[in-house]
């Protein structure tokens, strides 16, 4: 999948050429802090965190890098996967989030990258129902979340053995929304790779 808008490519990581930028990710403590995880000690880690994303993208879902077109340079990962349990297997839920490095924090860009990736969900996928976890006081995060219009369902324990924030979106909300608008004069081009 590839998906173009105002500012952003959406597209799939490519291990080796893509690990330095993606360690700027995945590297950082400050990113890894909401991501319940330990930042990725060596660019080797790095490419083969990218490889795991890039195995399980299939069918519409997927981990993807967001590559700022102005520099061409990976700045963030955009995801729509199943939410997994606490054991680790699938649940019935698909997920959207987002990691971005640092030096983009504040600049929209997640917000941008997620209304492409709802529009791919819902449109393209056919999904009735998208949801998003945070933790209580990941506050850009939960942001981000408001701007798209998701609806806090409150607090849960289910998913990622970690206290969390659930929030979705439907399908209807979607397409009867300002987001599905502006979403469509945002996502100039959505093409599979092949």
């Amino acid at each position: 999948m590839r998906l173009i808008t105002e500012r952003l490519t959406i597209r799939p990581w490519r291990p080796i050429y893509d690990a330095q930028q993606a360690h700027d990710i995945y590297g950082d403590k400050r990113v890894m802090r909401w991501l319940s995880g330990d930042a990725d000690a060596s660019i080797r880690i790095t490419q083969e965190r990218l490889q795991r994303y890039c195995d399980r993208t299939v069918h519409g879902f997927g981990v993807w890098a967001v590559v700022e077109r102005a520099i061409d340079r990976a700045i963030g990962s955009i995801l729509l996967i199943p939410l997994p349990n606490n054991d680790k297997t699938d649940s019935d839920k698909i997920e959207i989030g987002w990691h971005f490095r640092p030096a983009s924090w504040g600049y929209g860009y997640a917000t941008e990258a997620a209304q492409a990736l709802l529009h791919h969900g819902f449109t393209t996928v056919g999904l009735d129902n998208i949801y998003a976890v945070t933790t209580a006081d990941n506050l850009r995060s939960q942001r981000v979340m408001a701007r798209l219009n998701l609806r806090c369902l409150g607090h849960t324990e289910d998913y990622y053995n970690h206290p969390l924030e659930l929030y979705e979106l439907t399908a209807e909300d979607y397409g009867s929304g300002q987001l599905s608008s502006m979403a469509d004069r945002t996502v100039s081009m959505s093409v599979p790779l092949t």
